[in-house]
């Protein structure tokens, strides 16, 4: 029967993709693995220990809504489930998978896990959705400018102002220069490179997104990867 079914499904995408969305919705919103039969393990990557607060951020929020909203649409029995999916118009059935697929992102670069065909992936994925992290983030003496170097700080402050500005907090003491640079960079765009879409025509290889940092002053520089 598991081979039957296996041909069949793979003839039948319109099937498939109810079956795959019932898989990931039983995981995600009833903690049921053993719900459906496609063996699709969905894993989402708590964020909290690398991103002191990002639990508070208003994009944190906005994914914690949608999250929200769908469960109060869902049955409250999981056998109900296919049914329910099946019901569901094809917008809002793809709406489903899609905050599924959603859930189970992980982009975070760390210096001890070096992941390259996952990075660049990411970054294709970033790319293909046209992401752009400072329409929600901004440096701040939490989120970045306290975790780096003074060297960052100053390279910062000259790219998202000017040569000028950097001199002027260059003799800065680390938290004074920190607090001057986030004051300087707000409204201005900018974004650290780990935080930037990379142009589609422009792909990095991957030995480049593999290369770890190489002391642990840069570990901010990664760990803000995840908001």
């Amino acid at each position: 029967r598991t081979l039957a079914l296996r041909v069949a499904l793979a003839d039948q995408p319109d099937t498939a993709l109810i079956a795959l969305t019932h898989t990931l919705t039983a995981q995600l919103f009833y903690s049921y693995a053993e719900a459906g039969c496609l063996e699709v393990r969905p894993t989402v990557t708590p964020l909290g220990s690398h991103a002191d607060g990002i639990e508070n951020t208003p994009l944190a929020a906005r994914a914690s809504e949608a999250h929200e909203a769908w469960a109060e649409r869902m049955p409250r029995d999981v056998a109900d489930l296919w049914s329910f999916i099946v019901n569901l118009d094809d917008e809002k059935r793809l709406a489903l998978l899609a905050h599924c697929a959603a859930r189970t992102v992980n982009a975070l670069r760390l210096p001890w896990d070096r992941k390259p065909r996952t990075l660049q992936t990411a970054d294709r994925l970033a790319s293909a959705l046209a992401l752009d992290v400072a329409k929600d983030w901004t440096p701040t003496v939490d989120s970045y400018l306290g975790r780096v170097t003074k060297a960052h700080i100053v390279e910062a402050v000259t790219e998202g102002v000017s040569e000028d500005a950097a001199r002027c907090i260059a003799d800065m003491k680390k938290p004074e220069m920190a607090q001057a640079a986030e004051q300087l960079l707000a409204g201005t765009g900018w974004l650290p490179a780990v935080l930037r879409t990379p142009q589609p025509e422009a792909e990095q290889p991957a030995e480049a997104s593999a290369s770890a940092p190489q002391d642990a002053d840069e570990e901010g520089i990664y760990a803000v990867a995840a908001e």
